[in-house]
Parts: C-alpha cells; structure tokens; sequence
C-alpha cells in the first residue's frame, strides 16, 4: 500500500477511535499490507533500560529500590559485594547476548527520603559522587564494547514540574527548583561528552507536555495554551539554556509518553511547538506499551501520523527519526506490532531500549519485575 494512501487510512481511523475510545473493548482495525506483518526490520542493534543491579525479590513497587545502579556504583554491598563488579559482570552477560546499546539514567528529587536510587539533586557532594559513578560507568560500558548510551533524566515528585508536588510558577521556591533541575543536568553532560561513547540526552522521561485543546481557540493556535504551566514552562526553560549551552544534536529532548486517549497525543505533538520554538531534537524518544484499547502498532501508526499531521513548515517531524526507548521486555506481540508499523509507515527507528516489565510475568504490579541480566532474544529475532 502506497504510504500516503495509508496517512488517508489512518486519518479516518483516528475519527473512528474518537467515537469508539470510550469503550473499553474498542480497538483500531489492523491495517495489513502483503507480507508486513512477518516481515523483520533492520535497526541498529538496541537494548534494556539498565537501572538496577537487582531486585529483592518480593514482587512489590519498590523491590528494585535499594538497587540503584548509578547511585551505588562506587559502593561495597554487604551482602553482595563490589557493585561495580556486579554490574561489569550482568552488562558483558547483556554484550555477548546481542545488546549493543543501553539506556541508562539518574532518579532524582529535591530532598528525598533515604535510599538506594533516589539522589538528592539539592546535595552538591551527592550529585559530585553520581557525577564521578557516571564516568566510571560509561568507562565500563565503552571497554565492554557497547556503542551508545542513552542517557535518561527521571525527576520525581517534588522536583517534576508534571507533579503537583512542584512548586508552583509564582512561588518562591519555582526559581530555584528550575535552576536544581538544570545544574544537575549541567554536571552530568560534560561526563557524557566526555567519555568517549556515542550518547544523546533524554531531558525528562515521558517530559513532553500538552497544550489544553481549548475548543474555543482554532486549531492552528491551540498549542500556545498549556494544559499544565509549571510542566510546559519548565521544560521550555530547561530546553532554552541546553540549546544555548550544548546545541540540539546530542540530545532527543523530552521524551514522550504516547497516550491511550487519541486527543491528548495529539496535543502533544503540537505543543512541541510551545516547548522546543522551533528549534527541534534530531531524534524523538517515544515510550510506547499497549493499553486497554489500542497496542503498540496502533499507537505507533498514530504517532507517525499526528507527527505528519501537524508538522510546521521546516520542522521536518515527518522524516524525523525515533528511538523506542521503552516498551515491554522479551515482547514477542509487541515486537510483531512495532515491525508492522515500521515497515507501514517508513518511519526511520534507530533503535529499541526494553524496559525490565515483562508483560505476561507473574509480578504484574511492580513497575519492574524482571532482573538483570537481561535476555535479548526476541527483539533480536525481529531485527532490533
């Protein structure tokens, strides 16, 4: 099927899902084309979201808690050992079984309770400490052999300008809460820069906000109007100063949460426009899971098509690349999902990052459920 034919196919069902979304048994219709749904793509080789070294095993929210790979790089376990050599040992596991590339990334938050991930983003000999665990561990990931980093911001709560826990724009405390987020950010990219490993930047997972879709504003405006401002204007700033300070190339800005509800992805597409003022990531970062109503193929197609939708004039959305950079682990539906979409919509992916959630795993409420190190033998068959 010639692409355009399918964007017009695509069109339509994005209407259909508006009156269908409501319910919960509601689904796009499978769009197949000859041999596409078998069909393998070919990526450059991809990888896991490598956070923890571990778990304890009690299939809870936080069992992955006291595991934080990046705030205890440098530490002894009691129980366990060096760190650093557990970790050195799971990523060569993760190499020779085909991984070529990790996601890696920093938790952090304004003053959180004691722990094992979390760092405390106000602490200047803290964020020093992670500063020297990340050079260690980009020094590691480079003599193992790997060939890309993608390195991922996690704010939490108090300091994620999505969270009502953020303070708000009028406060006195908004200034400063900014500038904690930026100086952290400022202290971890010239360890990236410098470590000699292919890397780009994710500003703030799932940090791609929304305009309100005001219904009283014409379309082609309505991405002037946030649904949250302490969200939109935070990340406006915090991309204004990477811009002026680092240039767009090395970084996928803010990476996007791919909606279940049809009008809030594509509000999202459109702010982009509020956010990044026309000056646009090279590659966009997408986190994309099935929900209730629509699967991964489904939420691909529709983001390649918002994307071609609302592109402004030489912003190139249309042609710009993708990185996967979460999605379930060892995935076989998922897989055969993604490849059809990429194969339907031409859309270029450079590669997929796994996140450690095995969908059909007995552990369905925690928010990992799997420990390293990770297998990679299912996206691998697919072509990832």
């Amino acid at each position: 099927m010639h692409k355009y034919s399918r964007i017009v196919m695509l069109s339509a069902l994005v209407l259909l899902a508006g009156l269908l979304a409501p319910a919960a048994e509601a689904r796009l219709p499978r769009i197949y084309a000859d041999s596409f749904e078998w069909q393998r793509v070919a990526l450059h080789a991809g990888g896991t979201n490598y956070h923890w070294f571990g778990d304890d095993g009690q299939c809870e929210i936080d069992s992955r808690e006291n595991f934080g790979l990046l705030k205890r790089y440098h530490e002894i376990d009691p129980q366990r050992g060096s760190v650093r050599f557990i970790a050195r040992r799971q990523m060569a596991a993760m190499y020779k079984r085909g991984m070529r590339r990790l996601s890696l990334g920093v938790y952090f938050m304004h003053q959180p309770a004691a722990g094992g991930t979390l760092i405390d983003s106000n602490d200047p000999v803290e964020v020093a400490q992670i500063a020297a665990n990340l050079a260690q561990i980009l020094a590691d990931v480079k003599i193992l052999g790997y060939e890309e980093v993608l390195f991922r911001f996690f704010p939490t709560n108090n300091i994620n300008p999505s969270q009502p826990e953020f303070p708000h724009r009028n406060s006195d405390a908004y200034g400063p809460r900014v500038d904690e987020y930026w100086n952290l950010i400022q202290t971890l990219r010239p360890v990236l820069a410098d470590s000699g490993i292919a890397y780009r930047t994710d500003l703030m997972v799932e940090g791609v906000p929304r305009d309100s879709n005001n219904v009283l504003i014409p379309e082609r405006d309505r991405y002037k109007y946030p649904a949250n401002n302490e969200w939109s204007r935070t990340v406006r700033t915090l991309w204004q100063r990477y811009v002026a300070a680092y240039g767009s190339s090395d970084t996928v800005g803010f990476s996007f949460l791919v909606d279940e509800d049809n009008n809030r992805m594509r509000s999202r597409v459109r702010h982009m426009r509020y956010v990044y003022e026309a000056v646009y990531p090279q590659v966009f970062a997408l986190d994309i899971y099935a929900g209730q109503n629509w699967d991964e193929y489904d939420k691909f197609s529709l983001m390649d098509l918002h994307m071609r939708e609302q592109n402004p004039s030489g912003a190139q959305w249309d042609e710009t690349p993708w990185v996967v950079a979460e999605t379930y682990y060892e995935d076989p539906l998922a897989a055969a999902g993604l490849v059809q979409a990429i194969n339907e919509t031409g859309r270029t992916v450079l590669y997929l990052t796994q996140w450690p959630l095995d969908r059909a795993g007995e552990c369905q409420q925690a928010h990992v459920n799997v420990a390293p190190p990770y297998r990679w033998d299912v996206w691998r068959a697919y072509g990832f």
